[in-house]
């Protein structure tokens, strides 16, 4: 079964920078270093750092055992002087730019969907990458010339999870659409993080807010394009949730919208998708009740003596969520036919859901499935599986499917 994404980052084996710069996309991309994730639903990251007798990368690289390879190449001056590493570099952006044109030329989506797509990501380092002829000439780099190693790492994850998310989200087209943001908030005590994080998404990245008061006009209608924008026209939400938030039903509705899930195709399948959301918290001093349909979505408090970084913060987890839930859309579709094709009656009795499930996402879904929830005795999910406790917490809306219903993870399926 293809792999939907694979990341691979190859650099020079003396350059210490480069090392732990890998190792911080390694991190971020297995979930490593994030607080409260379960299953360890991430994406595959592969290092590459040695070159055998005959110059070729060890291990090498098997494009087609992933449907996008993302490869970030880190340059910098020990590469560019080791003559065999800068051979092969030059050789991998010649092979990678063949690829594309391959892709580019396939007639048909079968033939496209036959073909591995590559996005090869050349990062400088040093001002020498600049001689590196066709890995310079024919790539757009990311430049972290003249930064700090935390400004270092803050840029190159963003910017290779960006760049991996709009491709996804683009079917493969050369110049993919940008990500939309819809900003959910409360007018009495959120407008000013709203707009503060607005500001933040327009400032870097190739994101587009989508904010209610710059987005409507003046006398136009307001409910049915912010029930669209925070059900499915958006890339994903971010919900700013203060002390009036979960009092406002409007705010609740908006999280509802996104929470819910829906099919990922009308007809035909048994894959289930939600919007990616992100919480950012900034409480008062008002006792409060907590928005229900938030209670399994990643979640940061505001800090006001840090905007910029925490801004930074919530965008980068945000289109992460975006990518990991593009990532595990298609692993679902892949799992769904793979039962089909081998007449597995279970196919027919499951849910594949593409979110690691929680007791409101849960129980949204026995309710989408109306009658038909009755026969459902398998809910498939991303990640290599929950603890027993988080199974536990889950047991109750579980039960509410049936007796004979249990959670199965996408590893389980596949192993």
């Amino acid at each position: 079964m293809t792999t939907p994404v694979s990341i691979y980052v190859i650099h020079h084996p003396q350059c210490k920078v480069a090392e732990g710069l890998a190792k911080s996309l390694y991190d971020w991309f297995r979930l490593g270093y994030l607080s409260g994730d379960q299953s360890g639903a991430g994406l595959p990251v592969y290092y590459r750092r040695t070159l055998d007798k005959n110059g070729l990368l060890q291990p090498e690289i098997r494009f087609h055992e992933a449907a996008l390879n993302v490869v970030v190449v880190l340059v910098d001056e020990k590469l560019v002087a080791d003559e065999r590493w800068r051979a092969a570099m030059v050789a991998m952006a010649t092979a990678v730019t063949q690829m594309r044109q391959n892709f580019a030329s396939a007639k048909t989506p079968s033939a496209r969907a036959s073909l591995p797509q590559v996005m090869l990501l050349p990062t400088a380092l040093h001002e020498s990458f600049y001689r590196t002829g066709p890995l310079y000439e024919g790539f757009n780099p990311i430049r972290l010339l003249e930064l700090t190693l935390s400004e270092q790492i803050a840029v190159l994850r963003r910017a290779v999870t960006e760049a991996a998310a709009r491709l996804l989200r683009g079917d493969g087209a050369e110049n993919p659409p940008p990500l939309n943001v819809f900003l959910s908030h409360a007018k009495r005590d959120g407008r000013h993080i709203a707009e503060t994080i607005r500001d933040g998404v327009r400032s870097f990245g190739q994101l587009v807010p989508w904010y209610d008061s710059n987005d409507l006009p003046y006398g136009s209608s307001w409910r049915r394009p912010m029930e669209s924008a925070a059900a499915a026209d958006t890339a994903a939400m971010i919900a700013t949730v203060t002390d009036a938030y979960p009092t406002r039903p409007w705010c609740r509705r908006e999280a509802g919208l996104a929470r819910t899930p829906a099919l990922l195709y009308p007809k035909g399948t048994n894959v289930w998708k939600i919007q990616p959301v992100i919480a950012v918290h900034n409480p008062g001093a008002k006792f409060v009740r907590g928005a229900a349909a938030l209670h399994g979505a990643p979640r940061i408090g505001w800090n006001s003596m840090e905007v910029e970084e925490t801004t930074e913060r919530v965008v980068d987890r945000l289109v992460l969520e975006v990518l990991l839930g593009q990532v595990h859309r298609r692993v679902a579709v892949n799992l769904e036919n793979y039962d089909r094709t081998r007449k597995n009656s279970l196919w027919k009795k499951s849910c594949y859901i593409t979110w690691v499930p929680d007791e409101w996402t849960l129980l949204k879904l026995r309710s989408q499935l109306k009658q038909r929830f009755s026969s459902i005795v398998r809910i498939v999910y991303p990640g290599y599986g929950l603890s027993d406790s988080d199974k536990l917490d889950l047991d109750s809306a579980i039960e509410s499917f049936g007796r004979n219903t249990e959670l199965v993870s996408f590893e389980e399926i596949m192993s």
